[in-house]
């Protein structure tokens, strides 16, 4: 894994030192701001009349600056999708960023995030914003078995690895899950996973609407190059969001961030 300085090292070889002081400002001021939240203890985010507040101690802080850069155009999507008797899953709920909003507008939510620590964040955030929610600690997949999720996967935090349980999404419905209306997934490149995993659950007509955040492997990105992707599950951008056309859906970018695309699917029936 490439250090800091090696980095720095890198940027100023290939791209010169304007582009080396540039980046080193943005980081400096990344690192202010972090350190301003966390010392605040809480923040507030807000989208129209909907608002939800979130505890900025720890890595929480770092995970919300990066919600707030990146998820803003998907978050609004979704706070326009939802109506007051929905199901939605969350699933990849990480700290319950998404939850805390969208729940507040949907009757229910269904919240999956594998690791206890986060987990335990997103049931902490979810309560103090008053959505009605259960956070599973468990991961939605291809097959009912347990899983290792490795030091690279997001869902760690950085902890190593850690071996939690694993359930396809048909498999909870069969067993008395509600059916979701509005899917949210975002789970470090495993999408093709968990959408094989709860196809008859998507094409249910009651499942109008599907974000997922799919994951472009890093081509020639040192800082990124351990980041999984699509591609190690062994499909590729393309084939995926044909899987999801073959489900029924039409599919719509909401924003391409270059490493990752943020995709709406929905009921192509109800589209038209």
């Amino acid at each position: 894994m490439a250090t800091p300085i090696h980095r720095a090292v890198d940027i100023y070889r290939d791209d010169g030192i304007t582009t080396l002081s540039a980046k080193t400002v943005r980081s400096l001021r990344r690192r202010a701001t972090l350190a301003y939240w966390r010392l605040r203890g809480s923040r507030t985010f807000e989208f129209g009349d909907t608002a939800a507040t979130f505890d900025t101690r720890g890595r929480a802080a770092r995970s919300l600056q990066i919600f707030d850069s990146g998820e803003r155009k998907m978050v609004r999507d979704l706070l326009s999708e939802v109506e007051s008797e929905d199901v939605l899953w969350d699933i990849g709920a990480h700290i319950g960023f998404h939850s805390s909003l969208a729940g507040q507008r949907a009757d229910r939510v269904e919240a999956f995030e594998p690791t206890p620590d986060t987990a335990g964040q997103a049931r902490t955030h979810l309560e103090r914003n008053g959505v009605d929610s259960t956070v599973h600690e468990y991961a939605l997949w291809d097959a009912d078995e347990q899983l290792t999720l490795d030091h690279e996967s997001a869902a760690t935090s950085g902890n190593g690895s850690v071996t939690v349980p694993a359930y396809r999404g048909d498999s909870l419905v069969d067993d008395g899950f509600p059916q979701p209306n509005v899917v949210k997934i975002d789970v470090e490149g495993a999408e093709p996973r968990v959408v094989d995993g709860m196809s008859d659950t998507l094409r249910d007509e009651r499942c109008r609407t599907v974000y997922c955040e799919v994951h472009r492997p890093a081509v020639g990105d040192t800082e990124a190059d351990t980041r999984p992707s699509i591609e190690d599950h062994g499909s590729s951008v393309s084939a995926f969001l044909e899987s999801i056309r073959d489900l029924g859906f039409s599919v719509q970018t909401i924003e391409d961030r270059g490493l990752d695309i943020h995709i709406k699917a929905t009921q192509s029936e109800r589209r038209e």
